[in-house]
């Protein structure tokens, strides 16, 4: 649950004025007691399980298409970054892929972007054998390195908060967040937007929008660092690249979709990524498009199906009911298949 501190916080904004959406969610997330510095999200134990921990084959197709662009693009010392690396399993995946091309993390700077305190324990612990001088961890993305970077990410850039604006009658209403006293408890409103420069960044927009204005921005810091030492960056999420026709907020709490206003500070609160808005941010830098796909094509066009195979082939006691369930989960189009995507962006 939400600390006193926080909670008083918030009531705190709300008796001045009421909390705009992006702001309530940043709290819940990202105080010091809140869900992503604090507790360990990521399982099966826990509220939800990502594609790296459902199937070894996953992180090696990874590996492999980083492996093939750091030789054939860099073959010399960079940066290798994972953004919120979860319990460590997709590095580790990559980390055996790479034993393939040793030179790989010979010339690896390694680097973990990671708030939360539990995780990096976890991650800490199941990478011992390999960290003791290779792995950094940091709270925030360093500019200063000027090597060459390779920068990879899987369910990072949902977490970022939102706001959310609807039009009804030709006006602009953007949703906020009230405390009631009486009931102890938060609700959405709609209050009307008079800010010029909102109303000329909605102007011909659908009758709704969805915005992570923070999204963008870590994005386009991303994407100028490349621009200017070199580099690629690969980030898989679920999103979309059409209209939205309903809101995509959502929470999680033990692998069951709850109301945000529920279980404060204890549960996953993400949305859907906006893909277009990251495409043209990287296009505005002048970054290349490597790829723009579903998860499941990218799975298939780097090899997943040919690598199942090959396991199976390598050891017969291999369960293949489960392998194949696994990757069912990952590329079936009415699973993970579609409703992830892939970005592939560059300067190499």
């Amino acid at each position: 649950m939400l600390s006193k501190r926080k909670i008083n916080k918030i009531k705190l904004l709300n008796n001045k004025k009421n909390l705009r959406l992006d702001k309530f969610i940043d709290l819940a997330l990202y105080e010091r007691n809140g869900y992503y510095l604090s507790k360990k999200p990521i399982g099966r134990k826990f509220d939800f399980v990502t594609s790296p921990e459902i199937s070894q084959m996953f992180g090696e197709i990874i590996g492999v298409y980083l492996l093939y662009h750091w030789k054939e693009k860099i073959n010399s010392k960079f940066n290798l970054i994972e953004l919120g690396p979860g319990n460590g399993t997709l590095f580790k995946d990559i980390e055996r892929t790479a034993k393939i091309l040793p030179n790989f993390f010979e010339n690896a700077d390694v680097n973990f972007i990671e708030i939360n305190k539990e995780l990096r324990k976890i991650q800490e612990k199941n990478l011992n054998y390999f960290k003791q001088s290779k792995i950094r961890w940091s709270k925030a993305l360093n500019f200063k390195s000027k090597l060459p970077s390779i920068i990879y990410s899987n369910e990072f850039f949902d977490c970022f908060p939102v706001r959310q604006f609807l039009n009804d009658n030709n006006q602009w209403f953007e949703i906020y967040v009230k405390f009631n006293e009486k009931e102890n408890k938060y609700y959405s409103i709609n209050k009307r937007v008079i800010s010029k420069k909102i109303l000329d960044y909605l102007y011909k927009r659908e009758k709704i929008y969805e915005v992570s204005f923070s999204r963008n921005k870590y994005f386009e810091q991303i994407c100028k660092y490349l621009k200017k030492n070199r580099g690629i960056c690969i980030l898989i999420d679920y999103g979309y690249n059409k209209k939205l026709k309903n809101f995509t907020l959502q929470a999680i709490y033990n692998h069951k979709k709850t109301s945000i206003f529920e279980n404060i500070g204890k549960q996953d609160i993400s949305s859907h990524v906006n893909f277009n808005e990251l495409i043209e941010v990287a296009k505005q830098n002048k970054l290349q498009i490597n790829e723009f796909v579903t998860q499941r094509d990218f799975l298939i066009k780097y090899g997943i199906l040919e690598r199942k195979k090959k396991l199976i082939t390598k050891n017969s006691n291999l369960n293949k009911n489960l392998l194949d369930e696994e990757v069912d989960r990952l590329i079936n189009a009415d699973r993970m298949g579609n409703l992830f995507k892939c970005l592939v962006v560059s300067n190499l």
